[in-house]
C-alpha cells in the first residue's frame, strides 16, 4: 500500500506542473488566435472603409450601415482591451490596446463627419493606426510561453 501511496504521489507531482505548462500554452493559443481573429476584423476593414464612405457619401442606407459598422468595431475594440492576457505577452497587448485608444478617437471622428455630412475618414488617422496595429502581429506570432 504504502508502494501505491508513493507511486501516486510521485504521478502528481510530475503530472501537476506539466498542466501548468500546458495552460501556458493553451492561454497563448488563445490570445494568439483572438488578437490574430480581431486583426482581421480591422485589416478587413481598413480595406473596406473607402468604398464604405464612398456608398454612405451617396446612400442614407449606406450611411446608416457604415455608422453600425463604426459601432461595432467600437465594440470589439473594448472587448479585446478586456482580453484575458497572459503575463509574458502584456507588453505586446498594452502596445496594442494604446493603438486601440487612437483608433477610438478616430471612430469617433469617423461618426461626427458621418453626421455633419463629411466624407466619413477625412482626417481621422484610422488607415495609419491600423497599419501600426496590424505591424505588431508578426511578435504575436512568435510569442512562446517562458
Amino acid at each position: 500500500m504504502k508502494k501505491y501511496g508513493l507511486s501516486l504521489l510521485l504521478f502528481i507531482l510530475l503530472i501537476v506542473p506539466g498542466c501548468g505548462l500546458a495552460e501556458k500554452v493553451g492561454d497563448t493559443v488563445t490570445f494568439t488566435s483572438d488578437t490574430a481573429s480581431y486583426m482581421q476584423t480591422l485589416t478587413q476593414f481598413g480595406q473596406e472603409m473607402n468604398s464604405l464612405a464612398e456608398d454612405a457619401a451617396a446612400d442614407p442606407q449606406a450611411r446608416e450601415a457604415l455608422t453600425d459598422r463604426l459601432n461595432t468595431l467600437k465594440e470589439q475594440i473594448s472587448d479585446y482591451a478586456n482580453l484575458q492576457v497572459p503575463e509574458y505577452a502584456a507588453d505586446l497587448h498594452q502596445s496594442i490596446v494604446s493603438y486601440n485608444d487612437k483608433l477610438q478617437q478616430g471612430l469617433d471622428q469617423a461618426a461626427t463627419n458621418l453626421e455633419e455630412g463629411k466624407a466619413a475618414f477625412e482626417s481621422t488617422g484610422i488607415p495609419e493606426t491600423i497599419g501600426q496595429i496590424n505591424g505588431l502581429l508578426k511578435q504575436i506570432s512568435q510569442l512562446v510561453p517562458q
